[in-house]
């Protein structure tokens, strides 16, 4: 996908790199509270990332989603919310982001 054609693709791009990260630290949190015994603040603080990054990716998502043809059973939503999830834009979002 190329970002650059999107209106506010730094914008979106910020948004999505920043919801990924979120939503990676938020699950490392939670596994790791689950499985190491850690406290129930660390579990809390992990499932609001995860909220977050969700969020933005859902949004970002929803944004891109007339980039993707729906040949499939799927929607065009789910391709790009399962493109993101996945990390699969995170490289060419973050090369958006440090061109200058």
């Amino acid at each position: 996908m190329d970002w650059s054609k999107e209106k506010n693709a730094r914008l979106l791009a910020a948004a999505y790199t920043v919801g990924f990260v979120a939503w990676l630290i938020g699950l490392l949190m939670i596994l790791y509270g689950q499985f190491a015994g850690g406290s129930i603040a660390g579990t809390v603080v992990g499932s609001v990332l995860f909220l977050v990054g969700q969020a933005l990716l859902s949004t970002v998502a929803f944004t891109l989603r007339r980039n993707f043809q729906t040949s499939t059973s799927m929607s065009s939503f789910s391709q790009a919310w399962q493109r993101l999830a996945l990390g699969l834009e995170l490289s060419p979002a973050v090369r958006l982001l440090l061109k200058r």
